[in-house]
């Protein structure tokens, strides 16, 4: 139950470093940033982001509660992963190697840490 509980916080909070992103491109103007953070902050992506992080936070209190810091705190590094992922199918973004032998060392110490 607490690992599906720290799954839910990972895809929540992945969820909102995209919809963040995509309200923060739409929300640009090639004419100048005038406004910018209004226009960013109307945006449904953005009105999106914040419900997603609002009920992982209330998620990850509830996973506090029932897990050591020192072990949910890492497992919740594969939140760098998820989003690294979720950059490359839905963002279209280009992910060099680097990036990708390092989303799966944080994977390896991930593994380890959950292990213990």
């Amino acid at each position: 139950m607490d690992f599906l509980l720290i799954g839910l916080v990972l895809l929540l909070t992945a969820a909102g470093q995209v919809l963040q992103k995509l309200g923060a491109d739409h929300a640009a103007r090639p004419d100048g940033n005038s406004g910018y953070i209004r226009r960013a902050l109307s945006r449904k992506e953005i009105h999106r982001a914040i419900i997603c992080l609002a009920i992982a936070t209330a998620l990850w209190l509830v996973v506090l509660y029932r897990m050591d810091v020192s072990k949910a705190f890492p497992i919740l590094s594969l939140n760098f992963v998820v989003v690294l992922v979720a950059s490359r199918w839905i963002l279209s973004e280009t992910i060099t190697p680097e990036r990708w032998i390092g989303a799966t060392l944080i994977t390896i110490g991930v593994l380890l840490v959950a292990a213990t």
